[in-house]
């Protein structure tokens, strides 16, 4: 090869992993196709991954950002066609939504690696079993009621959150035809939530799965409040099983630790909440604490916090007056101090984190 091929061989390679800004992303990145100036990863979204749009400006513009925020595939959110879903069946209603389980035909992106010169392989998992989560009255929704697609979003795509699997999987967005209600798409538990779980075999948990089951949910309100997140309604029913691993769920009121809020609204299941939530304090780091002291009594018990009583004003004044539920002494050592010292955290007196 003479001089001026190698030359001219050494400038093309240079000139292929040239970094530019993308002309989708706006982020400086390698380009593969030069003629519209997309990054390697935009360009294989569009051409691989394909991605269908909603319609609505707020999810087209959250999803497109997830989709070419990083290379990896965590936290990467899909607009599903709701053609998508077979075998749909209505599971229970809240305040705020509907929960139906579906059958995801194409399923989730399981895996993707770069195969160059031909860019991405994706692989997915076919005919796979989701909740659809219908958010009421959702046909105009803005960014800001994004907001548990955005922490979820948050924490996987964070590289220093080194344990996030404990925090119940979303995977983006398909809408209701006939309501058009946003429905978000996620992870199906199979064992359900904790009151279920519980419920169905108490006795024959023994304190090993407790206690690991436990550690794994207080990583995960870690890694929330390391972003500076608090969940501000951690209940049972938030909190999901597949077999004997827990994850907890339902970020949808999640907000900074930094958040103003301008009004007096307090969300939760009243045995959950902390004390001073009633007095009209902002949610804290230390009432998530207090929330996970009711599930360790409930653990600890097979029953909710307060079962035999109405969850009304009474039990509210009685709780902000220093009421707890009984003790039994059931538990490990250092398991009941421990529970107590959570119903009534102080950041600036205990340990934050003791319970890991």
């Amino acid at each position: 090869m003479s001089s001026s091929q190698q030359k001219q061989t050494k400038v093309n390679k240079k000139k292929l992993y040239k970094y530019k800004k993308c002309s989708e992303c706006n982020k400086k990145r390698r380009i593969l196709d030069e003629s519209h100036q997309l990054c390697y990863i935009c360009y294989n979204i569009k051409t691989i991954l394909k991605p269908k749009k909603s319609g609505n400006k707020d999810i087209d513009d959250f999803i497109r950002y997830t989709q070419s925020d990083s290379n990896g595939m965590a936290g990467k959110m899909e607009f599903v066609p709701y053609d998508q879903f077979k075998n749909i069946e209505f599971i229970a209603s809240g305040g705020f939504s509907k929960i139906y389980k579906a059958t995801w035909v194409n399923g989730p992106i399981n895996n993707w690696y770069e195969n160059e010169p031909d860019g991405w392989n994706i692989f997915r998992n076919n005919n796979y079993t989701v909740v659809l989560k219908k958010l009421n009255n959702s046909k105009n929704i803005t960014s800001k009621e994004l907001n548990e697609l955005k922490v979820f979003y948050q924490i996987y795509s964070n590289r220093n959150v080194l344990e996030k699997y404990n925090i119940a999987r979303y995977f983006g967005i398909t809408q209701d035809p006939i309501t058009k209600d946003i429905m978000i798409i996620m992870t199906y538990y199979k064992s359900g939530d904790l009151i279920r779980y519980l419920s169905s075999d108490f006795y024959r948990i023994d304190w090993e799965i407790k206690l690991d089951n436990l550690s794994s949910l207080i990583v995960g309100l870690k890694n929330l409040h390391n972003l500076d997140l608090i969940h501000r309604d951690l209940h049972s029913g938030n909190i999901f099983f597949e077999y004997n691993f827990a994850y907890i769920g339902d970020l949808g009121i999640s907000r900074s630790a930094t958040e103003s809020t301008d009004n007096n609204e307090n969300y939760g299941i009243i045995p959950y909440m902390a004390p001073e939530i009633f007095q009209g304090q902002k949610y804290s780091k230390a009432s998530d604490i207090c929330s996970f002291g009711m599930i360790m009594w409930e653990f600890m018990t097979g029953r909710r916090p307060f079962w035999d009583r109405n969850h009304d004003a009474e039990l509210i004044i009685e709780i902000f007056d220093g009421l707890r539920p009984p003790i039994v002494t059931n538990a490990p050592k250092g398991y009941i101090k421990l529970m107590k010292e959570c119903w009534d955290f102080n950041p600036e007196k205990t340990n934050s984190y003791r319970c890991m």
